[in-house]
């Protein structure tokens, strides 16, 4: 869900990918893209007023949207301080990432016990990693394939929890994500290690394809870390 929307100031727009939905997902999946871009910064207050106002609606749907943003980890609602964008410790990014190891070791372990599933999976990869290739000069372009690749692994695993537990951890990942990719050789180095991981799925070896996967994974997750969080002073 709250990623259909492109950011909005104001109202929606009926050619969106999310026009249609009931309203306090429309609104949510504005807020959701604008809190994964950035527009607003961790720790910022969403008070309900302000936005029933911007989007002209009650704030009854403003309520439930700001709900749904909570489910999705990307806001934090305290009785005292309100709604307010979540700020993501180094704790929480390495549990988060730890458990999205495991969601997708077990995708990968049920694709590679079926032949059929492996090549319903290459069928769905080998396309991304085409446009991947493609796309090495548009970092925001490569970011959102990445994020496909990851997803579509999940999909192809055709288990409904995997799923679900998986789709609670899609909000945080862009956030992570955002910057990832305009560091010096981020992208040649994350598309070499993608192509790594669908050789091993090509092979059905279920244990190269996870190991390999693991490492991109706490790449990522050392980078996730160094683009969220301040530096700390060294010590003397």
């Amino acid at each position: 869900m709250l990623s259909r929307v492109g950011g909005q100031t104001g109202g929606f727009n009926p050619t969106s990918p999310g026009f249609g939905l009931p309203l306090p997902e429309q609104i949510a999946e504005v807020l959701a893209d604008e809190i994964i871009e950035r527009k607003f910064s961790p720790g910022s207050k969403l008070p309900e007023p302000a936005l029933a106002e911007r989007f002209g609606t009650s704030r009854a749907p403003i309520r439930e949207a700001l709900y749904l943003l909570d489910q999705a980890g990307l806001v934090e609602r305290t009785p005292r301080r309100g709604t307010v964008v979540k700020a993501y410790s180094r704790r929480e990014i390495e549990e988060l990432y730890q458990v999205r190891i495991t969601l997708e070791r077990l995708a990968l372990e049920r694709i590679c016990e079926e032949p059929e599933m492996v090549d319903a999976c290459l069928a769905t990869l080998e396309p991304i990693i085409r446009e991947m290739e493609a796309a090495q000069d548009d970092p925001m372009q490569y970011r959102e394939l990445n994020y496909l690749f990851h997803r579509s692994i999940i999909v192809v695993s055709r288990s409904g929890l995997i799923r679900r537990l998986y789709a609670q951890l899609e909000g945080p990942l862009k956030i992570f994500l955002r910057r990832m990719f305009f560091a010096e050789d981020a992208v040649q180095r994350s598309l070499n290690e993608h192509l790594e991981i669908l050789a091993a799925i090509e092979e059905a070896d279920a244990e190269k394809a996870q190991q390999r996967l693991e490492k991109h994974d706490m790449d990522g997750m050392r980078r996730a870390i160094a683009s969220s969080l301040p530096e700390q002073p060294t010590a003397e």
